[in-house]
């Protein structure tokens, strides 16, 4: 799509550039061109109009050399036809000269107005173009965004559905430890703490050292407690123990050690154990970030949380 919208926009610009700059490149009336046929038109106006007094003086003579006698009547009429005719062309090219509407006449404020006003309309056509374009680019790709999510919704099954088959599969077989693992996992996602529990106590008896029952036990026991019972630490303490002997790094088991520890007013270990686990999280992640701040206020003698 990002492809498609900046070629758009390259149109476009090409669009609006073109579209402004019209009136630069369009037939200017105050060209050197234009100004030059002018002034030729302006001396050409100038010589007609001596010409004209010129024939009609010399139309005058004649009638004063005819009463006179001094000239005869045949040679009167031709000179005279010849004066008239050549008076009517100079009178016809001057008139056209001096046509209001002609080229030559009209103002130069006449023609920029026309020039700008193409120039806006012009623009404007781009950019109700330009809006058209990103608009369509954008219903399109929510149009895709909703098609996505609705086959995402679509393939994603119901937890309450996944339960409901792993809990017939385990009838049939309760030994099945992946099985088990499953149903912890989804019994936790729907908040269902008890069945959790019990899919993992069961997942222990098949497995007794599975890393992943004995955290969540852990951790079911701390953060589900109805109240600060020693004994409830202590035996959250014992899986947290069987998951770091095989893994003495793992982040979220130190914390959970380190907190079990702390309510045990344990406060030595608990710095020692959330150490680790700040240590080997990923350096200013969220999660790093508030371990820092817990063991900071443990320093301080304050409630780290």
């Amino acid at each position: 799509m990002s492809i498609i919208f900046l070629i758009a926009c390259a149109v476009i610009l090409l669009g609006v550039t073109a579209a402004v700059s019209s009136p630069l490149w369009r037939h200017d009336p105050t060209t050197p061109e234009l100004i030059s046929r002018e002034a030729a038109e302006d001396q050409e106006r100038a010589d007609l109009s001596v010409e004209r007094e010129g024939l009609r003086q010399s139309l005058h003579e004649l009638d004063v050399e005819l009463a006179q006698g001094r000239l005869e009547p045949a040679d009167y009429e031709r000179l005279k036809a010849t004066d008239e005719r050549r008076l009517l062309g100079v009178l016809d090219r001057l008139a056209a000269l001096t046509v209001p509407n002609s080229p030559s006449s009209v103002p130069d404020h006449v023609e920029k107005p026309r020039a700008w006003g193409s120039a806006t309309a012009a623009s404007l056509i781009v950019l109700t173009s330009a809006i058209a374009i990103y608009g369509f680019l954008q219903w399109q790709t929510m149009n895709r965004l909703v098609n996505a999510q609705a086959e995402m919704a679509a393939q994603m099954p119901d937890p309450r559905d996944m339960v409901a088959r792993l809990e017939t599969r385990l009838k049939e077989n309760p030994d099945d430890v992946q099985g088990q693992m499953m149903a912890g996992r989804s019994y936790m996602a729907l908040n269902r703490v008890e069945e959790a529990k019990a899919a993992y106590e069961t997942v222990l008896k098949l497995d007794p050292r599975n890393h992943e029952a004995h955290y969540n036990l852990g951790v079911i026991m701390i953060d589900e407690r109805k109240f600060d019972d020693p004994k409830i630490f202590q035996m959250a303490l014992k899986h947290f123990d069987t998951v770091l002997v095989d893994l003495p790094n793992q982040p979220g088991v130190n914390w959970y050690k380190g907190l079990a520890l702390w309510y045990l007013k344990r406060y030595r270990e608990t710095e020692e154990f959330w150490a680790t686990a700040h240590k080997n999280l990923q350096p200013g992640s969220q999660d790093a970030e508030f371990v820092k701040q817990a063991l900071a206020k443990l320093r301080k003698g304050e409630t780290p949380f």
